[in-house]
C-alpha cells in the first residue's frame, strides 16, 4: 500500500510507526532531561513520573533498564553532556518507546547573568483537568503560549489558570521571592509536578528558606524582589522582566543565584 509523505509516495509498511495511535492522537507522554558527565540527572525521578503518567493514560509502562540503555546510548554517541528526550506512546499492540540524545548547549553563562524575560500568555490552563498536568504528546497549548513569547522576542510565557492565578511557565515552573520567603504555584492551581521544582523545594528548605506552595495572582510578580523559573533544561533561570516591566531590580537576585549554585552541586 502506497501513502503520500512530503511530496513522495512511500510504502505504508515503512512508515507504520507514525500511523500508531500515539502519533495520530497525541496518545503518549514524554520526558526531557540532561546528562552531565555521561550520567542522566535525576533519571529515576523522571522515569517514575513517566510511568505514572502512562498509567493515567491507560498505557502499559515499558519494561526497560533505563540506566543501562540511556547511558549506553550516551556512550555510543560519545556525548558527555547531553539533551535526552524519552517518548512513550500507545501502539495498537503494546507500548512504543523512543529515546533520543543530542548535544546540549542552549544556555551559556551570559544567559544566566542576563536572565529571562516573559509575557503573560492569553491561553489559560484548566487546573482541574488532570491531563493538562501531564507532559503529554498533546502539548499544543504550551507550545502555542511559548510561540507567543518568541513572537514578542521574549524567552518564556507565564500561563494563568481558569481563576486568573499563575499556574507557571509554558515550559517551566515559577518561583517568586518576597521578603526572603519563596513562593511557587501549587499543584492544585495547575502547576506541573516538575522534577526540578521538586528538587528546588527541597534545596530551599535545606538552606533554611521558608517556602509556600499557593495561589499566585499575576500582580504579585511585580511586588517580589526576585523571580526564577525551573526545568530540567533551564535548571534555575533568573526571571528579570514580565510584560515589559522589571521584576525586582531587573537582574538576577542573590537567593536565585544561590539556589542555582546548590542545584548544580547535585549534577556531579
Amino acid at each position: 500500500m502506497k501513502i503520500y509523505l512530503n511530496g513522495q509516495t512511500q510504502e505504508k509498511e515503512s512508515l507504520q510507526e507514525i500511523l500508531e495511535p500515539g502519533f495520530l492522537f497525541g496518545w503518549g507522554v514524554f520526558e526531557v532531561l540532561c546528562a552531565y558527565g555521561f550520567k542522566p540527572a535525576f533519571l529515576d525521578l523522571h522515569t517514575q513520573r513517566l510511568n505514572k503518567s502512562l498509567s493515567i493514560l491507560g498505557i502499559e509502562p515499558p519494561k526497560i533498564d533505563w540506566h543501562k540503555e540511556i547511558e549506553g546510548l550516551l556512550s555510543e554517541n560519545n556525548l558527555v553532556d547531553a539533551y535526552i528526550r524519552i517518548t512513550a506512546y500507545k501502539k495498537r499492540k503494546g507500548t512504543g518507546l523512543i529515546i533520543y540524545v543530542d548535544r546540549f548547549a542552549y544556555y551559556g553563562a551570559d544567559t544566566y547573568k542576563q536572565g529571562f524575560k516573559a509575557i503573560i500568555s492569553p491561553h489559560r490552563r484548566d487546573e482541574k483537568d488532570q491531563l493538562s498536568k501531564l507532559k503529554s504528546l498533546s502539548y499544543l497549548q504550551n507550545r502555542i503560549s511559548w510561540l507567543g513569547a518568541q513572537k514578542n522576542k521574549k524567552d518564556e510565557a507565564l500561563v494563568l489558570n481558569t481563576k486568573g492565578f499563575i499556574a507557571g511557565g509554558a515550559r517551566s515552573n515559577l518561583f517568586l521571592i518576597k521578603q526572603g520567603k519563596v513562593f511557587t504555584p501549587s499543584l492544585e492551581s495547575g502547576a506541573f509536578e516538575g522534577i526540578t521544582r521538586e528538587v528546588i523545594i527541597r534545596i530551599a528548605k535545606e538552606q533554611g528558606l521558608k517556602i509556600e506552595e499557593t495561589d499566585i495572582g499575576r500582580d504579585i510578580i511585580f511586588e517580589c524582589s526576585e523571580a526564577f523559573i525551573t526545568s530540567s533544561l533551564l535548571e534555575v533561570m533568573p526571571l528579570v522582566e514580565c510584560d515589559g516591566s522589571p521584576i525586582g531590580k531587573g537582574k538576577p537576585g542573590e537567593i536565585t543565584l544561590k539556589l542555582l549554585s546548590e542545584y548544580r552541586k547535585l549534577l556531579g
